[in-house]
């Protein structure tokens, strides 16, 4: 039978000392009990209130709105006032009730009921959300209480006393002791939400994974936060790390971490939030939850972490299902994709996410993710296929969050089959929906990536404005890793803009940024990140070692990706020294991890530099074939001119050397636009098409690079084989 929820203005009241009382004399209990109800009930009637049930002396209660709820209270206060035997407390949440033989049960219950014990004896204890519909009525006062930690059912719940004539007032100096005192500094809050650690049975491991990997996601979400991300948080033994190594090794300055044990069906938990600037526990709660409401685990320690960070999320938060037996397969899937050996774990993933979307199919979230797994396997199709539908439910159901993610991950999809402008343009709605929304995070990553995406386009201009923006919201997250890697793409922008002053500063203000990298990865990706650094700034040795050493961990650690872009650049660099051999070894190897990737520009790009190094060492009938398939495919993926006239331009050369015609229209047509290329591409202009200006031009650019050197490094940049042959041809024409 499906679950019937709804939300309400839920009222739990008792009698304070009833126990006590009751062990005195039970008749004279009774009595009171009896009392109370015959002025409880006709008030909860003439307010349209629902009566519940009785607990002992405790009642439950429901009612369409606050309003109601806390005339219901304010009265019954009032009409057992002066009875100094009947003293009652009442509190009220405005929540979901959920609807099971008769009976209602739900966070929002639960809720009422600890704020009804925290009450004082004659007083009303409400939480925000019922003071807000409570603050443009006449009659309502309260005094503000604090964020409180109700213990025993992990939430955090602004609350505020009720105050009147007939009312007892609540001393806020007696809910101090289990106030939270919320991050009040200037700086952007940062936070690592360790990953549960599961204290049942092995099998159940995927609970607490899968809890607080989708709450990291949603955390992280919710605004000018910065949350360190889960494989960070994976590539570290954080088991065995103490709170200050945690906080320097993930430059956060909280800390989050707790325990789940799955007991029938029920769930024990724990949570503590730790801040590691003032040496102190902001939060810790022990609770348990019932199996039905696994949904809305994550959902309420997102909000509790987010309050006590003094972060509003714009969209408000709620569980993507009201499905346990839905979410506990989705979370299923998460841990074992995420924790996959081989491409059956794989599929079983998929066959899991499956069966969590035929249990809820609006589980949008689930959709995402289902799509996720084919672009990780590089099976763009199947994940378009997933994602063209889910979109248009997304849309209809008015699910932003959710629009959002699908975008990206058409825009993820696009990327990898190579069409930048349908990449560009996904990521672009994407964008304004985080934008919108307030996820800063995202945010950052759809603006890199479209900044990215227009610099292989060679719209330089456009590349730079979507970087800088990104750069503005990581300043004010404090986000020194982002900075520091995406300095790189900028100085890169600025040395193809001509600039290469700019590009150069850039890239020391890069070294002045200390990011601590300590686990193997992270090493692996910060070494690539130096050889990239070093490439830009014409350290050619430098940077071959740095690239070397990256990808032998890179290869280790099984990143594929970066492994095949540090062997891209380090055949980059041994093509700029002049050693052939070695830049041909590498390009090759790049080119064999490209194809296995499916990532037909990286493919592109390395047969283009297969084929160059063919013709640098003389061997124009082998160069042929690989430079013909790189223009090819290029011009399939619908990159910019400063990408297609490297190829295009070598291709020209060979034709030339061998003695075959070329389309000097379409090359000139591609030299004649607003782009400004570098020096080597201007010197394969000059002689391409003989016109002096692409030599000036070139060799403006070698002098310039040399003068910004130091001494030693100017001759080195001086004897490669390119800046070599252009001087000479310069002073030979003059």
């Amino acid at each position: 039978m499906p679950i019937e929820r709804k939300l309400a203005a839920i009222m739990f009241t008792d009698i304070a000392g009833y126990t006590e009382q009751m062990s005195k004399s039970e008749s004279k209990s009774l009595v009171l009990l009896e009392k109370k109800r015959s002025i409880l009930k006709p008030l909860i009637k003439e307010l349209n209130g629902t009566f519940v049930k009785e607990i002992g002396d405790g009642t439950l209660s429901y009612f369409e709105s606050a309003v109601n709820a806390s005339t219901c209270a304010v009265k019954l206060q009032e009409q057992t006032y002066n009875d100094e035997d009947l003293n009652i407390r009442a509190g009220i949440h405005i929540g979901d009730i959920v609807f099971k033989d008769d009976d209602v049960f739900g966070d929002g219950v639960n809720i009422a009921s600890r704020l009804e014990s925290i009450a004082p004896q004659g007083g009303v204890c409400v939480s925000k959300n019922v003071y807000d519909e409570l603050l443009n009525q006449d009659g309502f006062d309260g005094v503000e209480l604090g964020l409180q930690s109700l213990k025993g059912v992990g939430r955090l719940i602004e609350v505020f006393g009720l105050i009147g004539e007939r009312l007892k007032e609540p001393n806020p100096e007696e809910y101090k002791e289990n106030e939270v005192k919320v991050h009040s500094d200037d700086e952007v809050p940062s936070i690592a939400i360790i990953p549960f650690d599961n204290k049942g049975a092995e099998e159940d491991v995927f609970y607490a994974y899968g809890i607080s990997a989708d709450l990291i996601s949603d955390v992280s979400g919710a605004g000018l936060i910065r949350v360190a991300g889960l494989k960070d948080i994976e590539k570290l033994d954080y088991a065995n790390l103490k709170y200050k190594e945690l906080s320097e090794k993930l430059l956060v300055r909280y800390i989050a971490q707790g325990t789940l044990w799955k007991m029938g069906e029920m769930f024990q938990l724990s949570i503590e939030l730790y801040d590691t600037k003032d040496k102190k526990v902001v939060w810790s709660d022990r609770w348990q939850e019932k199996w039905e409401n696994l949904p809305n685990i994550k959902v309420n320690l997102s909000d509790g972490l987010l309050k006590s960070l003094d972060t509003k999320p714009e969209a408000d938060q709620k569980a993507e299902t009201s499905n346990p037996e839905a979410y506990e397969f989705y979370l299923k899937a998460i841990h074992k994709f995420i924790k996959r050996e081989n491409k059956d774990d794989a599929e079983i993933a998929q066959g899991l996410v499956s069966k969590a979307i035929e249990l809820d199919d609006n589980l949008i979230k689930a959709k995402a993710f289902f799509a996720h797994t084919y672009t990780e396997m590089g099976d763009n199709d199947n994940a378009i296929d997933i994602l063209r539908p889910a979109l248009k439910q997304a849309q209809k159901l008015g699910d932003k969050e959710g629009e959002a993610a699908i975008l990206s991950s058409f825009g993820t999809t696009y990327t990898n089959k190579g069409n930048l402008d349908l990449m560009i343009s996904y990521y672009e709605k994407a964008l304004e929906i985080y934008n919108e929304t307030g996820n800063a995070e995202q945010s950052i990553s759809c603006l890199f990536w479209i900044g990215y995406s227009y610099k292989d386009k060679g719209d330089l201009d456009k590349a730079l404005g979507y970087y800088e923006r990104a750069i503005v919201i990581a300043v004010k997250l404090d986000d020194k890793r982002f900075i520091k890697w995406s300095l790189i793409d900028l100085a890169e922008i600025y040395k193809k803009k001509g600039d290469i002053d700019t590009a150069i500063k850039l890239l020391s203000r890069r070294e002045a940024i200390d990011v601590t990298e300590l686990t193997k990865h992270d090493t692996g990706i910060a070494i690539l990140n130096d050889g990239m650094a070093c490439y830009q700034m014409f350290k050619y040795e430098n940077a071959i070692e740095c690239l070397n050493n990256a990808s032998r961990i890179l290869e280790q650690v099984a990143d594929i990706g970066k492994y095949v872009f540090s062997l891209f650049y380090t055949g980059l660099t041994y093509n700029s020294m002049g050693s052939y051999d070695k830049a041909l070894d590498n390009f090759k190897k790049s080119l064999a991890g490209n194809k296995e990737l499916g990532d037909k520009f990286g493919m592109a790009m390395n047969l283009y530099g297969v084929g160059y190094q063919y013709y640098c060492m003389g061997d124009n009938e082998e160069s042929v074939e690989y430079l013909e398939e790189s223009n090819a495919m290029l011009k399939e993926v619908g990159v910019g001119n400063h990408w297609l006239i490297q190829p295009m331009t070598a291709l020209f050369l060979v034709y030339k050397s061998l003695g075959r015609e070329f389309d000097k229209d379409e090359l000139d047509a591609i030299a004649r636009s607003s782009e400004i290329f570098d020096y080597h591409i201007n010197i394969r202009l000059y002689q391409l098409l003989d016109d002096r200006l692409f030599l000036e031009n070139a060799h403006n650019q070698v002098e310039e690079i040399s003068d910004l050197l130091e001494t030693d490094m100017s001759n080195k940049f001086l004897s490669y084989p390119i800046p070599k042959a252009i001087v000479e041809e310069w002073e030979k024409v003059n």
